[in-house]
């Protein structure tokens, strides 16, 4: 396999050169502090998906019911 020898684009260098973000416990990542409003929106998205998830199960399973009568006649 050759390589290619042209230089990289200056953009790409840049973000190549910069140092790492620090990193920070998983809790910060989540919740920032002293933020209701997130928090907040942080509960109403985990409802919602939740309700997703369990909708879309009920679909699967009335689905798989109907393929299971038709290959039971």
């Amino acid at each position: 396999m050759q390589t290619d020898d042209r230089p990289l684009p200056d953009s790409l260098t840049r973000l190549l050169a910069a140092a790492p973000p620090t990193r920070r416990s998983p809790v910060e990542r989540v919740l920032p502090r002293d933020d209701r409003a997130s928090m907040h929106g942080a509960l109403e998205s985990a409802v919602l998906r939740g309700f997703v998830y369990g909708v879309s199960g009920l679909v699967w399973l009335v689905v798989m019911l109907f393929i299971a009568r038709h290959c039971l006649r």
